[in-house]
């Protein structure tokens, strides 16, 4: 098998693992239904994964590590502080709408029966990345001295996690697009921006293009 043929089997396996997380859960996948989502057999999947455990370890690692690279590119087109925190979140909820891959990283991080698998701590990495966001909002006079950001930061992730799987269990995260408008329009008051409708759409409609 050449080099390219193989990482692109590779792929497939990934994604079929990862439909199967996403409907299923880990606990109720198996190899044998995910290979009978290619069409192959357990014994077809073996020069790739050895167990269960290894995919996840692969759905998982897809999902926490495309983030850093999104982060880059939106400071690179020069948004950040409020501005950044908005357009990343619309980015983050079109994607677990749209991207399996992305649905099954967040619910393994939920999953209970998730346990022979080590992944990276959840949130922590968001938490910290919103705190910072919100700090360069204070810096740039975006938000008010009085807000606790630290306490900003958790609820803010907590929040957004909510809507997440809310949105999943009701409509397949169809609408969580308009979730996300909503989540802003309740919570940017908090942050002192009496009126930021504008601001969501104009960045909402942005960020289609990551």
């Amino acid at each position: 098998m050449t080099q390219q043929r193989a990482s692109a089997r590779r792929d497939e396996i990934i994604r079929a693992a990862a439909a199967e997380f996403d409907e299923a859960g880990y606990a109720g996948a198996s190899l044998s239904s995910i290979a009978a989502r290619l069409g192959r057999t357990k014994g077809a999947m073996s020069y790739h994964f050895s167990s269960k455990a290894s995919l996840a370890h692969e759905v998982a690692e897809y999902h926490f590590t495309q983030w850093e690279g999104v982060h880059a590119a939106v400071r690179a087109d020069g948004y950040v502080g409020l501005e950044a925190m908005i357009l990343l979140s619309f980015v983050v909820a079109t994607r677990f709408r749209d991207d399996v891959l992305v649905r099954a990283g967040i619910r393994l991080q939920h999953d209970a029966g998730l346990r022979d698998v080590k992944l990276p701590p959840p949130y922590v990495w968001w938490t910290g990345l919103t705190h910072k966001l919100l700090e360069e909002g204070r810096e740039l006079g975006q938000i008010p001295a009085n807000v606790d950001l630290g306490d900003a930061a958790e609820v803010l992730v907590e929040a957004f996690t909510g809507v997440q799987l809310v949105a999943h269990s009701q409509s397949r995260a169809q609408d969580i697009y308009e979730r996300i408008e909503r989540y802003w329009a309740l919570f940017l008051p908090g942050l002192g921006v009496a009126d930021g409708a504008e601001l969501v759409k104009r960045l909402g409609a942005a960020s289609a293009e990551y």
